[in-house]
């Protein structure tokens, strides 16, 4: 169905927006493919897709790799297109290197790009992970009968209230048709309210709590001993820093991996400007005994991190953004702190603080002492660890509870 007339207004007001940000991207770096793709130019393909997945970006991505991989195993002769919105996200898909897996971008949500982009893809279904609904590129997909479903679906406060906003109606037509796995019971309930019809809609668990290979770590990432801060965003790392300071730990090294790890030279002058040494891994430096802070801006390596960090500390929770994933550290036995916004993992959260196997810092000097007590080897800390992995196992089983969902015909 053809999006209603409110979306159709509003995205030709903003295309002009829309198309100088991509090209603002693309001039950042992203490269022409980006700039060909996200207008909906592709070279035709031969290949036949069976199944097409749509992750935003990096974390999406990671949420969905210990479902897709399980999924290859079973389909030994199917390709997967998997789609991104931005290049970090394509960067991770490079470097996992998965066989019989093809990334492109996706999109804008034009209709004359949606509208190219769907006529060269082969899939029989679309697996959109957690939020993502364009009303143009869902109506090209009901026309090509493209069967969507939405898996680890989760809406955020402010989707969920466009229910009885400007674009209300619009999505309740994007979502007419569209099968939703939801994260959550909040979450199922949200889907509800802005317009998926309830039969549709299934309760199943948090795809992130999956099992991945990702979590067998190799090597110690350092041969130095050290804490961790992970995921981190803006502003994080400079509190974390400036409160590492004002602590003085002695012979104890701090890494700091950023959420976004093209911020590390932005994240490493502003270190500079507290006086701190700062090595930086993505420029080939080392640190050695004398540093207090390691910038470890690289991709793919914080499973590897975490398996080798005395206590962690998991970033987006000191600032409004709702926090990370609190299971990759635990599936370690991770000694791990986080602030106090955690909206987007408040469930897990809950029942390992309530579990002692977590521990929610109200400020950034308790997250640093927190992480002091893990270089210390404190015995609590340890026992926080081994609890917190217990857990880690008890909710592995969401994975197969998908792939039984997702493989039944019709």
């Amino acid at each position: 169905m053809t999006p209603l007339w409110r979306y159709r207004l509003l995205i030709r007001l903003l295309g002009p927006l829309l198309l100088g940000y991509t090209l603002w991207r693309t001039l950042k770096g992203d490269g022409v493919r980006y700039l060909c793709q996200r207008l909906g130019l592709y070279r035709p393909s031969a290949r036949s897709q069976q199944l097409w997945i749509h992750a935003a970006s990096v974390g999406e991505v990671f949420t969905v790799l210990p479902l897709l991989r399980a999924w290859l195993e079973q389909h030994s002769q199917a390709n997967v297109l998997l789609t991104t919105g931005t290049a970090t996200g394509a960067a991770v898909v490079q470097q996992q290197a998965l066989n019989r897996v093809y990334h492109q971008y996706l999109p804008v949500d034009f209709p004359g790009a949606c509208k190219r982009f769907i006529a060269q893809v082969n899939a029989e279904k679309l697996w959109v992970v957690e939020t993502e609904i364009w009303p143009w590129l869902y109506a090209q997909c009901q026309r090509q009968s493209i069967a969507i479903t939405i898996i680890n679906g989760r809406l955020s406060d402010r989707t969920s209230k466009q229910a009885t906003g400007l674009l209300g109606s619009s999505y309740q037509r994007a979502l007419h048709n569209v099968q939703i796995l939801a994260r959550s019971a909040v979450d199922h309930d949200k889907f509800i309210k802005l317009g998926a019809q309830p039969t549709h809609v299934q309760t199943v668990g948090n795809l992130k709590y999956a099992s991945s290979e990702r979590i067998h770590a190799s090597s110690a990432p350092l041969s130095l001993p050290y804490v961790l801060a992970a995921s981190t965003h803006d502003d994080e790392e400079l509190q974390l820093a400036e409160a590492w300071q004002r602590l003085k730990p002695a012979n104890t090294l701090l890494v700091i991996v950023p959420r976004h790890p093209e911020r590390g030279g932005r994240i490493e002058q502003q270190f500079k400007t507290l006086g701190l040494r700062v090595a930086q891994r993505s420029q080939g430096q080392q640190p050695d005994s004398t540093d207090t802070v390691y910038l470890a801006d690289t991709l793919g390596e914080l499973d590897a991190w975490y398996a080798h960090a005395q206590a962690s500390f998991v970033g987006g929770s000191l600032i409004p953004r709702g926090g990370h994933n609190v299971l990759e550290p635990a599936r370690h036995a991770c000694p791990t702190v986080v602030g106090t916004y955690t909206d987007n993992f408040d469930d897990i959260v809950s029942i390992m603080k309530d579990r002692d196997a977590l521990f929610v810092a109200g400020c950034v000097d308790e997250v640093t002492q927190f992480l002091q007590r893990g270089a210390n080897h404190d015995p609590a800390l340890i026992t926080m660890g081994q609890q917190a992995k217990t857990i880690a196992r008890e909710s592995e089983s969401v994975l197969q509870h998908y792939l039984q969902l997702l493989n039944r015909p019709g």
